[in-house]
């Protein structure tokens, strides 16, 4: 764990680990916190204790397999945002799936930007030289997501038009990629 300074909030940075299997709780929380904020993010159902286990199993087999890298935040043991970078197969193993989630009152300080940097930085050198592009979807309405992803040099290839249910609508959803 790394701890850095955004503002006046000192936070812990490291990857998830086996330990955090004991911290089940902490996760639910973090990722419930996003589902009653209605966060511009597709899950819009509350975890259970049982969705957490398996997710964090999940992600720690990921990383065994080396085939994901994932990135976590806390705040004392207050988990406030985590992102992750998962290495496709196939005929796409040259790429990464990336995610990020960030708490609300975290947002706006710099720490997205520091954390798609680490990932990236972390999946280069899990993945090595044959990771080309990473790629992202965003909903079309999430603007500071969108600019945020464009400074980090995402360009938008694709919309497609009324994709993701929020609020009652049907909103456009943006195919973003980087590539390396």
């Amino acid at each position: 764990m790394n701890t850095k300074f955004f503002g006046n909030k000192k936070l812990l940075i490291g990857t998830i680990e086996k330990r955090d299997l004991k911290n089940l709780k902490d996760f639910q929380v973090f990722i419930n916190s996003l589902v009653e904020e209605d966060a511009k993010i597709l899950m819009n159902d509350k975890a259970t204790l049982k969705d957490e286990k398996e997710f964090i199993s999940d992600a720690l087999k990921s990383i065994k397999n080396k085939s994901k890298v994932f990135v976590i935040v806390r705040d004392g043991n207050k988990i406030v945002g985590n992102t992750s970078i998962e290495k496709q197969r196939w005929r796409r193993n040259h790429m990464g799936h990336f995610g990020i989630a960030i708490a609300q009152e975290y947002r706006g300080i710099g720490l997205g930007k520091h954390l798609i940097s680490e990932v990236i930085r972390s999946a280069k050198k899990e993945f090595g030289p044959g990771l080309k592009v990473i790629q992202l979807e965003v909903l079309a309405n999430n603007k500071p997501a969108i600019a945020l992803y464009k400074k980090m040099g995402f360009k938008i290839i694709a919309k497609i038009p009324r994709q993701i249910q929020y609020k009652g609508k049907l909103i456009g959803e943006y195919i973003m990629i980087k590539y390396l």
